[in-house]
């Protein structure tokens, strides 16, 4: 009898052990920071950050122009006018993040490649 309620328990444990196990998996593939989210998404949040920390612009508008081989140029735009037009250049990191490499309204072809910003996202 001894042995039945010990192999009971040992079967019990393995299966809530089992179960422990999915939910741990689910629960972890389901946090955004553990895959990358949308690129164009991406690139828009992290071009707002930059323009809302380093330009100081509180109403900013994000267009991506254009996206290729991990680099992208992206319009912005300020809601109220309060702003002349700007261009960014971001370069795609690990894990699906950008980073904002540079900010103005106008940019020397030999500045954006020294940056290895492909000459096609140059205009």
């Amino acid at each position: 009898m001894h042995d039945v309620v010990v192999k009971a328990n040992a079967t019990s444990n393995m299966k809530s052990s089992i179960a422990l196990f999915a939910i741990l998996v689910v629960s972890f593939l389901s946090l955004p920071c553990v895959h990358a989210g949308d690129p164009e998404d991406e690139i828009t949040q992290a071009t707002m950050r930059f323009v809302f920390k380093e330009a100081g612009v509180n109403d900013p508008v994000v267009a991506i122009e254009k996206a290729v081989d991990g680099y992208a140029r992206v319009k912005v735009t300020s809601e109220s006018g309060a702003t002349d037009p700007a261009i960014a250049f971001l370069k795609a990191l690990p894990g699906g993040k950008w980073k904002v490499l540079t900010l103005g309204t106008g940019f020397a072809p030999e500045d954006l490649a020294e940056l290895g910003i492909p000459a096609s996202l140059a205009k």
